[in-house]
């Protein structure tokens, strides 16, 4: 999509800096202390903005021209380049930490293996690499944000996620389901009150039993990040 228009989408359906930075906020916490993060498709630059209210030195990359002039215009370093080409140009050793939200749902497969292991090298000993994406596992997520944008890959469900960064050398590996569907909004369960029928409490609780299977497929978390250390 023309870099102008990917901004304009994400605006409109991913919301707004402010909200993008709340959402991020405690990812700061996973490099407190570090120096030379990279923030792999930066974007608009939300969390380089958080990284620099924190006092850790960062850069971002991003293929978007345009979200690269909203970085630069905000006094943030960004440069316009691909991620694995960007990321492979750089010193054995030389960062400090990885992070990349809502970007490995947009990388062909084996772009990504490569671009995993190729991090690995990047990072210095102690680093994190925290990759956070939308989680296919969740039906609504799916359907209502994963094939909304066109320029989506492959979904990446967590348990392969976790497994990748595994098999690329990562340690420690954790998975934090993120952004949970609100309960009021979940299918609800039925209720027997005042009624004495033992047929009628079994209908209702395996209607009610059914009702939390389903809410588990469909409306779980939304998104999810995969972390992992290297050693």
């Amino acid at each position: 999509m023309d870099s102008y228009k990917y901004v304009g989408f994400e605006d409109l359906f991913r919301g707004s800096q402010v909200m993008v930075r709340q959402r991020q906020t405690d990812y700061v916490e996973d490099f407190r202390g570090a120096a030379d993060v990279l923030d792999i498709g930066c974007g608009r630059g939300e969390f380089l903005g958080l990284l620099r209210d924190a006092g850790i030195t960062a850069r971002g990359v991003d293929s978007n021209r345009a979200m690269v002039q909203s970085c630069r215009e905000r006094g943030l370093a960004a440069d316009e380049a691909d991620a694995l080409a960007y990321l492979a140009s750089l010193p054995d050793g030389s960062l400090g930490g990885l992070f990349a939200a809502q970007v490995v749902e947009h990388l062909q497969p084996a772009y990504l293996l490569r671009l995993l292991e190729t991090a690995y090298h990047k990072l210095r000993p102690g680093s994190k690499i925290v990759l956070e994406t939308i989680n296919p596992a969740c039906w609504i997520a799916f359907f209502e944000s994963y094939i909304r944008d066109l320029t989506h890959e492959q979904p990446v469900h967590p348990d392969t996620l976790e497994y990748l960064l595994g098999a690329s050398g990562f340690e420690d590996l954790e998975v934090r389901y993120r952004s949970p569907y609100p309960d009021a909004e979940k299918l609800q369960p039925a209720a027997a009150a005042g009624h004495d029928s033992p047929a009628l409490h079994q209908v209702v609780d395996t209607h009610n039993a059914n009702i939390a299977r389903l809410n588990a497929l469909i409306f779980s978390n939304m998104d999810y990040a995969a972390v992992g250390v290297r050693r």
